[in-house]
């Protein structure tokens, strides 16, 4: 009998994000990507904004669809996206990360009816490339510059991530602020995890 191919296994992680501040800023010279591929794509519960600071690697997602990335360049990942990271080989590439729920950190500043929802049908626009979008490099480094100090101000944080949240927004789709995401046929990614394993049945999920 031929051997069955095994089913994939895709972790969840969890990031605890405060109510009175939902944010969390993974930084610093410890947080370095190895070159070696991960087995498991992972996904998070909330949108993550990541910068590249040196060396270059690959951003891997469902059914093997990859992106290069290199120094200088800003990620951004929509929750519930499976994804994995890793560098070129013999490098290991740092970051530094921005776990934030927007419609817990931005409920007071946009209207009730605003659309949270980021595109979903193109995995290149989860990657602004060093040098297309010198506002988005910018408010990142700056959110994660306040964020790093001894007391950081909160209020100035929020203002960042918002003005950062809604250019990655028109970065994606420069005809609209606010976009629809468009539901993905069978085979691409997912918008919401549930249509992840409708699309690949017998996934096994586990917490990363």
């Amino acid at each position: 009998m031929p051997t069955k191919k095994p089913k994939p296994i895709v972790e969840y992680r969890n990031y605890y994000l405060p109510s009175s501040f939902p944010v969390l800023l993974l930084t610093g010279d410890n947080w370095k990507i190895s070159d070696v591929r991960s087995e498991h794509l992972h996904f998070h519960n909330c949108l993550e904004v990541g910068i590249c600071h040196t060396d270059s690697g690959t951003l891997e997602f469902c059914s093997a669809m990859t992106i290069p990335f290199s120094a200088g360049d800003v990620t951004c990942i929509p929750r519930n996206i499976p994804h994995t990271t890793y560098s070129t080989r013999y490098t290991k590439s740092r970051w530094s990360y921005l776990f934030f729920d927007p419609r817990l950190l931005f409920r007071d500043m946009l209207p009730p009816d605003f659309n949270y929802s980021m595109i979903y049908d193109d995995i290149h626009k989860y990657l602004i490339p060093a040098g297309s979008s010198r506002r988005i490099a910018l408010l990142a480094e700056a959110a994660v510059e306040e964020l790093s100090a001894m007391n950081p101000d909160h209020m100035l944080v929020r203002s960042y991530l918002f003005v950062l949240y809604m250019e990655i927004i028109r970065f994606q789709n420069p005809k609209t602020q606010n976009m629809q995401p468009e539901i993905p046929p069978p085979g691409k990614i997912s918008v919401l995890i549930q249509e992840f394993t409708q699309y690949h049945p017998g996934t096994r999920f586990h917490r990363g």
